[in-house]
């Protein structure tokens, strides 16, 4: 019995030490090639500060909640949530950071990072047992969140929606700037004053 049990502990704590080795952290595995995020950042043709206040207003229409907004180091970082539309017990944190680097006065590279968590949301009732065993009626309600899922953001369509509505706002401004421009009227050449001719008047002594 006790060479039974002594094996069932020594099974045990090697399957502890197996599942330990196994969730190592790859942290090595950062800044690898295959880390490598793909359409996350683009160049610009626009100056920088136009840029910079196109992407605060997409973010802003969005839904998204302004963290920190550094307009002098052209960085934003905001964060949304968002109710899974398939099933209503999942919910999702989006947290992205955007950072502009003017290359021009005319060419900006905006870059794109994203980090997402996935959380499960339960709601559950206390029941009054009767004899401690059935349960009769509700008397209370529990709710329970549980992460499910945290990683980096990786789907291509999120990089792709982005940088599609930061070209729309970026045309609407430059449209507008066009049209100002169009409406100032141009100086007019100020016609020459011929002066009058002096008419003389005898004075009688």
């Amino acid at each position: 019995m006790k060479k039974f049990q002594i094996f069932l502990c020594t099974a045990i704590l090697s399957s502890l030490v197996m599942g330990g080795c196994a969730s190592a952290p790859n942290y090595g595995d950062a800044f690898s090639a295959a880390e490598t995020m793909k359409g996350n950042a683009e160049s610009i043709p626009a100056a920088a500060a136009i840029v910079w206040a196109s992407a605060l207003e997409v973010v802003v229409q969005q839904g998204f909640n302004v963290e920190q907004a550094d307009e002098k180091g052209r960085i934003l970082h905001v964060t949304k949530e968002i109710r899974n539309r398939d099933d209503k017990e999942f919910s999702h944190t989006v947290k992205a950071t955007i950072t502009m680097v003017p290359l021009s006065d005319q060419q900006t590279r905006v870059m794109l990072s994203a980090n997402q968590t996935t959380e499960l949301h339960k709601k559950s009732y206390v029941w009054w047992h009767l004899l401690w065993m059935i349960p009769i009626f509700p008397t209370g309600t529990e709710y329970t969140t549980v992460v499910t899922d945290r990683d980096t953001v990786r789907s291509p369509e999120f990089y792709q929606s982005f940088f599609s509505e930061l070209t729309k706002s970026l045309a609407e401004k430059q449209k507008t700037t066009s049209e100002k421009v169009d409406v100032i009227p141009l100086p007019t050449a100020q016609s020459a004053l011929t002066p009058s001719p002096l008419t003389l008047t005898p004075v009688s002594q």
